[in-house]
């Protein structure tokens, strides 16, 4: 078996950037999600204590030409 390198940029072994993040588990639960709380990723799962509710990360504006999320960038999913 070989082991390859990850040079796809995405994270996992390229030094500081961390970790990569799972796209298919909760990442972090907060308190509240909605003007608190900004996504870390597009994709990311956060689970919202309070109303027992998970959200997805997302682009609330649509615009694919900035990096820069906000604290509305959230999407309601269900529980599961």
């Amino acid at each position: 078996m070989a082991i390859v390198a990850d040079s796809s940029g995405n994270g996992g072994g390229i030094v500081g950037s961390g970790a990569e993040q799972k796209l298919s588990s909760v990442n972090r639960t907060v308190s509240a999600v909605h003007g608190t709380a900004t996504p870390a990723y597009i994709g990311e799962i956060v689970t919202d204590v309070t109303a027992d509710q998970n959200y997805v990360g997302k682009r609330a504006d649509g615009d694919m030409n900035t990096d820069t999320l906000t604290t509305s960038d959230w999407a309601k999913t269900s529980r599961g």
